[in-house]
């Protein structure tokens, strides 16, 4: 089986080179490392090209967010032909043995996994919290998974996620049309729905607690609640009844980041755009192959050969 690592990174050369050095170092080495670049300016692409020689560096000429990273990357590496792509951000630091436990159980078990995460963790043994995935509720899941050491989920963050391409091109690609949180949850829940997925205790990564749930989020807010808007409303399995007291619960933390915002004004517009937007907008569905369309030929040819492409 080939698997991919595939990190999306901006401007934080200190932490994707600790990442770096950890995928390197893996005991089940990846077959190959591929970084989605959203036009850093800290020297992070100097870094990769000056000491990780081997890795794949992909610029997308601008930043188009760790959504629109994650959507490169899984069209990447389905466009290689890996199997398996190893999706995380520069800040998460894998242990050396992390890979191993996931791609030992994706290639024994008997039905296929649409996706196996890692735990996440501060460091050690102590978990993050800001990380936790969404525990399944289906009881034959949780025994079957349990009987193989693992934990079945429905969803997780992409932090350490192996995500089985062959389920990948069943579906559309992460929504890039979020730019940042929650299109980890909407892409994994999605593939959750078309095939089983665990997590893996015994591959763990290191990565820092989430700011999502700070008190003032300023400019992210208004990504934070049209995001959230845009899950329930897509959610096809949700009822009525809980998709508007998800929609009330999250207005709610909206409003409450007022006492805390810094700045007033734009904590009013974050609520206001981001609640039209998530009624009344949708993000775009693009499928396997539609990235790499828009390219021109020579810029297709250069994307799939990974030398230090710009889009």
């Amino acid at each position: 089986m080939t698997v991919a690592a595939v990190v999306v990174s901006y401007n934080r050369k200190d932490l994707l080179e600790k990442c770096l050095v950890a995928l390197e170092g893996q005991t089940r080495p990846l077959d190959e490392i591929i970084v989605i670049d959203n036009s850093s300016t800290d020297g992070a692409p100097e870094l990769v090209k000056e000491s990780f020689p081997q890795v794949k560096l992909f610029n997308t000429g601008s930043n188009i967010g760790g959504a629109g990273g994650f959507a490169w990357g899984v069209e990447l590496a389905i466009a290689h032909g890996h199997e398996y792509a190893w999706l995380m951000d520069d800040d998460a630091e894998p242990e050396l043995d992390a890979l191993a436990p996931l791609m030992k159980l994706a290639g024994t078990s008997s039905e296929p996994y649409s996706f196996l995460a890692s735990m996440v963790t501060l460091g050690g043994n102590t978990i993050n919290t800001g990380n936790p995935p969404v525990f399944s509720n289906d009881i034959s899941r949780q025994v079957s998974a349990n009987l193989k050491g693992a934990i079945a989920i429905d969803a997780a963050t992409f932090v350490g996620v192996l995500v089985n391409l062959e389920i990948a091109r069943q579906t559309h690609l992460p929504q890039r049309d979020f730019f940042i949180w929650v299109d980890d949850t909407e892409y994994t829940l999605r593939l959750s729905r078309i095939a089983p997925a665990v997590m893996v205790r015994e591959s763990r990564i290191k990565h820092p607690l989430s700011k999502s749930g700070s008190n003032d989020m300023g400019w992210r807010l208004f990504y934070f609640l049209r995001n959230k808007l845009w899950l329930i409303r897509t959610d096809p399995q949700m009822s009525l009844q809980r998709k508007a007291f998800e929609v009330l619960g999250y207005v709610g933390v909206a409003l409450l980041q007022g006492p805390h915002a810094e700045d007033k004004k734009l904590w009013l517009r974050s609520i206001a755009r981001g609640a039209y937007q998530g009624i009344f907008k949708s993000a775009r569905k693009e499928t396997p192959g539609t990235l790499l369309d828009e390219l021109s030929p020579t810029e297709r040819a250069a994307a799939l050969e990974l030398k230090n492409t710009n889009v």
